[in-house]
């Protein structure tokens, strides 16, 4: 009788494990299935309010739109960027700037794909200007100049550029390459930059190695938006992104805040080596402007 409960009591914990196993083996295909065919469609607007007591009350309420790492025919296709690009539109941005890498460098890129590419970004419409950098994808697409100069982006490369809006009161957006692919030269890109009548300073960057640049450096800034990183494409709660190069630095999540600098990643839209995405879906950021005195 003894015998025959005990066998009875292994036969159930044998069940229950059997069931732990299938729910484990479930559990992870759903995961995967999420990860490979939902995370990387879809598109998420991450809107961000940015205050300052440099900023001139003009500039108060002025909209950016920031994105980053399009990443073309990864997994983003000719109807995701017509979503994209009308999602954009939607929010009537003041300034729209890019932060690299607009194709999938391990993809053929037609003549075609090339035309669709200045078609859809030429659509963009930004009251104030439009602005792009070079990411380290970019080198490796010999038409991404013609691309963005032909849909009226201005390529900041080492560079600035002087924003006026309203009044005379004007604020400064710096542009520096790919840190991965080319020298950052901070000197020749804040010749305008004076310690004693400083202004409002934004600063596009491809990557975390430049962030780590600029914060060794002199120069205070007042606004860093980047990309590169896709925030780890797989993130994991309480642990964060799980793919990170270390080209990224430490600079992957979504926000970070150096004294006066706020620091803004984008997660970007398309994938890289890993064509997946997990508590990440493809998103842009929208920040808006205010002066504190304002």
């Amino acid at each position: 009788m003894e015998r025959e409960e005990n066998k009875e009591k292994e036969k159930k914990k044998s069940h229950k494990l059997l069931y732990l196993l299938l729910l484990v083996i479930i559990l992870c295909t759903g995961l995967y299935l999420d990860a490979k065919y939902i995370g990387i469609k879809g598109l998420k607007v991450k809107e961000y309010r940015v205050e300052s007591s440099i900023l001139t009350s003009n500039f108060s309420g002025v909209k950016i739109v920031h994105f980053s790492d399009l990443l073309y025919k990864s997994t983003i296709d000719n109807n995701d960027i017509k979503k994209l690009v009308n999602r954009i539109n939607e929010l009537r941005p003041d300034i729209v700037v890019f932060t690299g890498d607009l194709v999938d460098k391990n993809k053929n890129i037609t003549d075609s794909d090339t035309n669709f590419l200045i078609e859809q970004l030429s659509l963009i419409d930004a009251n104030i200007s439009k602005y792009a950098i070079y990411g380290d994808y970019d080198y490796s697409y010999d038409k991404y100049e013609d691309v963005m100069t032909a849909s009226n982006f201005i390529l900041l490369n080492n560079s600035y550029d002087t924003i006026y809006y309203n009044n005379n009161n004007p604020i400064y957006i710096v542009g520096f390459p790919s840190s991965i692919k080319e020298k950052t030269d901070l000197n020749k890109s804040f010749e305008f930059y004076s310690d004693e009548n400083r202004k409002y300073t934004m600063v596009l960057v491809h990557d975390g190695k430049t962030i780590k640049a600029l914060d060794e450096s002199s120069y205070e800034v007042d606004l860093i938006l980047g990309g590169h990183s896709l925030g780890g494409s797989i993130r994991i709660p309480y642990l964060g992104g799980v793919f990170i190069d270390d080209r990224s630095y430490k600079y992957y999540d979504e926000y970070y805040s150096k004294g006066l600098t706020n620091i803004y990643i984008s997660s970007g839209i398309g994938t890289n080596n890993y064509n997946y995405r997990f508590l990440n879906k493809p998103s842009f950021n929208l920040y808006r402007l205010k002066a504190q005195s304002s």
